[in-house]
């Protein structure tokens, strides 16, 4: 991912287990939670957009729509 977008995009794991991901992230887990997803859970800018598995590929698209959505905002 940083060696094709740099400082444009990151990847982070969070594991819901632990407390501070569960203190810091309520409106997401909740989001999760209510709408029946399925972890894994790939979340992009706080909005759930994968859930059930994680695909390298997708996540990349995505991530490159989104750069392409705003550099033409």
């Amino acid at each position: 991912m940083e060696r094709r977008y740099g400082d444009d995009a990151q990847i982070m794991y969070h594991n819901v287990e632990t407390a501070d991901v569960k203190t810091n992230h309520t409106k997401v887990l909740a989001e999760i939670g209510n709408t029946g997803l399925l972890f894994p859970v790939t979340v992009m800018d706080g909005v759930p957009i994968y859930d059930g598995a994680v695909s390298y590929p997708a996540i990349m698209r995505a991530v490159n729509n989104k750069l392409l959505e705003r550099d033409t905002a």
